[in-house]
């Protein structure tokens, strides 16, 4: 029995130190393929392009053109005709505020028209008849305009409608709440296009000029637009300057009211070398690259310019058709050989 036990551990032993010596053989087998068919990378071929330097702010899109309507009143909110994102017309009603509204005197304006209506249509027959003159008519006439355009002005008061054309953008209200006269009940933004409004650092404005390329982004969704508005003076708690980029067209995937990365081109220059900052290795104060050449890694030194923290103008140390490492390039050594991947890769 005892020499039974012997042989089985003898044989466990072996199979065990077999699977050991079999990884040491992978391990270095793995080693020898790279050595032997490189350390895989991918490239970009350098090319000359121009060099935009931009100011990056966040900012939330609002309509090109905008109108807020406010309460005349100090009453509570009826009702609510419509939400956030519809699409409204001129005129439409969205809020409504009970008739009995004291200030709105409604039903008193209503009253006083219908008997001026009645009483206008009545001379105007008796006109006809001529039963009475043209003075007496006009007469009527004018107290039925006015009576018609304090109805008006009362109807205002408690249907309050959409200033403009456009999408529901804001309701600043819920039914029920008590508002007061200046409170802001809802925003209507035209779909003409969209607005960002920044407040820039005192030291960034003079840089930013009126027409200045602009565009805004929204995952992943670009809009193009301009610089219309810089202010002329900053505000003096924020200590920043108001400028204001305008983007025309609509992109339904991009809605009133997201925050949008606003890049605001403020200086280009044509025919540079530019880096993304990714692609750039720092040691001791010092930038460089990894290049494909002859499929070995090759390291040059660059001499930097102009930035955006980003991208970067190469001065020196690159050329234009030189093949650039940009994946790969923390396994790759000095005239190490390298296995360029195909894009399907």
């Amino acid at each position: 029995m005892r020499k039974y036990i012997i042989i089985i551990s003898l044989i466990a032993l072996l199979f065990s130190l077999g699977a050991c010596g079999k990884s040491k053989e992978e391990s270095k087998t793995m080693q020898q393929i790279q050595e032997k068919e490189g350390v895989p990378v991918r490239i970009q071929t350098i090319s000359t392009e121009t060099f935009v330097q931009q100011l990056r702010y966040n900012a939330s899109l609002s309509g090109k053109q905008e109108s807020t309507a406010q309460s005349d009143l100090s009453e509570v909110v009826s009702q609510i005709h419509a939400k956030v994102g519809d699409r409204v017309s001129k005129g439409q009603l969205i809020i409504s505020f009970p008739t009995t509204a004291p200030a709105a005197q409604y039903e008193q304006a209503s009253t006083a028209f219908a008997a001026q209506q009645t009483a206008y249509q009545r001379m105007q027959r008796l006109y006809e008849s001529g039963a009475i003159s043209k003075q007496e008519l006009d007469n009527i006439e004018t107290m039925y305009k006015v009576s018609k355009a304090n109805l008006e002005s009362s109807e205002s008061m408690i249907k309050v409608r959409a200033p403009i054309s456009g999408i529901l953008s804001a309701l600043h209200v819920s039914q029920s709440d008590k508002v007061y006269p200046g409170k802001d009940l809802f925003t209507v933004s035209a779909t003409d296009g969209y607005k960002a409004v920044m407040m820039v650092p005192t030291q960034d404005a003079p840089q930013i000029k009126k027409g200045s390329a602009a565009t805004a982004e929204v995952n992943g969704e670009i809009l193009k637009g301009r610089i219309t508005e810089v202010g002329m003076a900053p505000d003096p708690m924020l200590r920043a300057v108001r400028v204001v980029a305008t983007f025309n067209g609509m992109n339904r995937k991009i809605s009133f009211g997201s925050t949008a990365t606003v890049n605001i081109d403020i200086f280009s220059k044509p025919n540079c070398i530019v880096v993304n900052r990714e692609h750039l290795n720092f040691e001791n104060g010092n930038a460089y690259v990894w290049v494909a050449e002859n499929n070995r890694a090759v390291r040059k030194e660059v001499t930097l310019g102009l930035s955006d923290q980003l991208h970067y103008e190469v001065l020196t140390g690159l050329s234009a058709g030189d093949q650039l490492i940009v994946a790969g390039k923390n396994l790759v050594s000095e005239n190490g050989l390298i296995r360029i991947m195909a894009e399907e890769e």
